[in-house]
C-alpha cells in the first residue's frame, strides 16, 4: 500500500514537472510569437531569456547572451535612458514606458518594462520609421510655419464656421497695425468697410460651400480706419483639426494709384500730342521700347506708334550715329537730364530730314537711365534756309574778297603815283586842286578797302 502510494506521489511529481514544462513552452511560444522584442533578466541584470525578435532587432544570438550581464555586453547603452529608465523600473518596482534612440544600430525603440518575480521583463519594438515620419511631419510643418510666419505678404486663417481669425502671420500685424491679441480676438469681417460686408458675406457663402479657390480684388480696411485695395487669395485647409480658410492678401494700392496717375499722364500726353505737330516719342532704356505719338506718321510717315530702340538706330544718318552715340555716353556719365541733337532722319519716302531732337532722361538711384522721353520736330525747310543763307553770305564774301583784292592793286599803284606827284608853288590853281583830290580820294578809297576786308 506505501509502495501504492509512493507511485501515485511519483506519478504527480512527474506529472507535475511534465505540466510545468508544458506551461513554460507554452509561455515561450507565446513570447516567440510576439511581434515585440522580448527579454527578461534577474535583479543582478543576468539575461534569462532572449526572444527571436530581440535576436533579429539587436542582431544578438540567445546564445551569446543567455546568462551573461546586459550591460557588459551592452556597454554603449549605459550612458542612455535604457540604463535609467531599467534601474528606475526595479528600484521603485513599478513600470515604466520610453522611447529611446540607439546610435549602433541607428534605430528608435519604444520600450515598457516591468518588475516580475526576481528581475524586469522588457518588452520593445522599433518605431524608426514612425520617428522619421513624425519628424518629416514636424519639419513639414516647421517649413509651412517658416512660410507663413516669414512671408512679406499679409496671410491669415479663420475658421469657415465662426469667420474668426485662427493664426496671422507678422506682415499682416505689421501692414494692418493690430497686434495679435487683437485679431485673435476679431472676426474676418471686422477688417473690411461697413459697405461691403453685406456682399463679402455672399461672396464667402458660395465659396465655402463649394470649397474652391478664389481669388479677388477687394477693399479692407486697417487699424487707422484706412481702407485699401487688397487682392486676396484664399484656400481651403484643416488647421488643428478645424475647417479654415488660408488667405494671402496684396495690397495694390499704391499700384492701383501709380496706374490711375499714368492713366491720366497718358491721357495728357495724347492731348499735348494733337495739339502738337513735334514727334513725341518715350524709351524704356531697360526693355528699348520705344511709344511714339501719331507725330511719327504725321511728320514722318511711319503708321505704327511702337517700334523699339534698333528701329530708331536703322533710321539714324549712319554719318551721324556715331556723335549721337558719344554725346548720349557723355550725358549719361555727367548725369545731365537734359540733351538737344540735330541730325538726320530717314522719312518713310525713303529721304532724310533733318531734325531737332529734345530729349528728358530719367536716371534711377544708382545714376543709370531707366527712361528717355523727347520730341523731334522736323527743321529741314529751315536748315535749307540757313543753308541758302550761308550760301548767299559765301558769295558775298568772295565778292568782297575779289573788290578788295583785284581793286588794291591798281590803288596801290595809284597812292603810289598820287605821293609822287610834286606841285610846285607858281603851278596852275587848278592843278593843284585836282593833286589834292586825287591823293584824298586815294587815302579814303584804301580806308574802305581795309574796313571790307576787316568785315569779311
Amino acid at each position: 500500500m506505501n509502495e501504492s502510494r509512493k507511485r501515485n506521489e511519483g506519478g504527480s511529481s512527474v506529472d507535475y514537472q511534465q505540466q510545468l514544462y508544458l506551461y513554460q513552452q507554452r509561455i515561450s511560444n507565446i513570447l516567440e510569437s510576439f511581434t515585440d522584442a522580448f527579454f527578461e533578466v534577474t535583479n543582478d541584470w543576468t539575461v534569462t531569456y532572449w526572444n527571436k525578435q530581440a535576436e533579429l532587432l539587436l542582431e544578438m544570438p540567445r546564445e551569446m547572451i543567455l546568462g551573461k550581464n546586459l550591460w557588459d555586453l551592452y556597454q554603449d547603452a549605459v550612458p542612455l535612458k535604457f540604463y535609467n529608465e531599467y534601474h528606475r523600473a526595479i528600484a521603485e518596482n513599478i513600470a515604466v514606458r520610453f522611447e529611446e534612440y540607439y546610435p549602433p544600430k541607428d534605430l528608435w525603440f519604444e520600450v515598457a518594462c516591468f518588475p516580475s518575480g526576481e528581475g524586469l521583463s522588457v518588452y520593445f519594438k522599433d518605431i524608426t520609421e514612425r520617428k522619421r515620419s513624425t519628424r518629416l511631419l514636424e519639419l513639414e510643418k516647421e517649413k509651412y510655419s517658416n512660410l507663413f510666419n516669414f512671408s512679406p505678404l499679409p496671410q491669415w486663417v479663420y475658421d469657415i464656421g465662426t469667420l474668426k481669425f485662427l493664426d496671422v502671420n507678422e506682415a499682416a500685424i505689421s501692414h494692418y497695425g493690430y497686434s495679435r491679441q487683437e485679431f485673435m480676438a476679431m472676426t474676418i469681417l471686422q477688417i473690411r468697410p461697413e459697405s461691403e460686408i453685406p456682399a463679402i458675406i455672399q461672396i464667402l457663402k458660395s465659396n465655402i460651400a463649394n470649397d474652391t479657390a478664389k481669388r479677388s480684388n477687394v477693399k479692407l480696411q486697417k487699424k487707422t480706419g484706412e481702407v485699401i485695395d487688397v487682392f486676396v487669395e484664399g484656400n481651403s485647409v484643416n488647421f488643428d483639426g478645424k475647417k479654415a480658410r488660408l488667405v494671402m492678401a496684396i495690397d495694390r494700392t499704391v499700384e492701383l494709384q501709380s496706374r490711375k496717375a499714368m492713366e491720366e499722364s497718358i491721357a495728357r500726353f495724347n492731348i499735348v500730342s494733337k495739339a502738337t505737330s513735334d514727334a513725341v516719342w518715350d524709351l524704356d532704356v531697360k526693355t528699348g521700347e520705344m511709344v511714339w505719338n501719331h507725330g511719327i506718321e504725321n511728320i514722318f510717315g511711319y503708321c505704327k506708334t511702337n517700334y523699339d530702340f534698333d528701329w530708331w538706330r536703322g533710321k539714324v544718318h549712319p554719318h551721324d550715329l556715331e556723335e549721337l552715340s558719344e554725346k548720349f555716353d557723355r550725358l549719361v556719365k555727367k548725369q545731365e537730364e537734359r540733351m538737344s541733337l540735330e541730325y538726320r532722319f530717314l522719312h518713310a519716302d525713303g529721304k532724310y530730314r533733318c531734325v531737332l531732337d529734345r530729349s528728358f532722361v530719367l536716371f534711377n538711384e544708382e545714376g543709370e537711365p531707366t527712361r528717355v522721353i523727347g520730341s523731334m520736330q522736323d527743321i529741314t525747310e529751315r536748315v535749307k534756309q540757313l543753308n541758302a543763307i550761308e550760301g548767299q553770305n559765301e558769295k558775298l564774301r568772295e565778292i568782297s574778297w575779289f573788290q578788295a583784292h583785284v581793286v588794291r592793286g591798281p590803288l596801290s599803284s595809284i597812292i603810289g603815283l598820287a605821293s609822287l606827284i610834286n606841285v610846285e608853288e607858281n603851278a596852275n590853281e587848278e592843278i593843284r586842286e585836282i593833286a589834292t583830290r586825287l591823293k584824298a580820294s586815294a587815302d579814303n578809297l584804301d580806308v574802305v578797302l581795309r574796313e571790307i576786308l576787316q568785315r569779311t
